[in-house]
């Protein structure tokens, strides 16, 4: 979703910061996306990001991001801050 609104906003370069480091390795072509379900939003994501001029993907582990994990399952979860 963030790499949609980037693009609507005009972004040109973008840093991508995750706590899945699969995904992370994924999305950086050194994994395959063996999984199914998965290949739809990979590609998709694959896909938008190849928009953007410039961009950085970078693997946070949870334990070193806490308030961005909170921030991010109270969205999920559809609550207000």
């Amino acid at each position: 979703m963030a790499l949609k609104e980037a693009k609507k906003l005009g972004v040109t370069m973008v840093s991508v910061f995750a706590d899945s480091e699969l995904m992370v390795k994924q999305l950086k072509g050194e994994y395959k996306v063996k999984n199914e379900g998965l290949k739809p939003l990979f590609q998709e994501a694959f896909g938008l990001l190849k928009y953007f001029g410039t961009h950085k993907i970078a693997h946070v582990p949870r334990e070193q991001n806490k308030r961005a994990d909170k921030l991010a399952n109270l969205a999920i979860d559809g609550q207000s801050l």
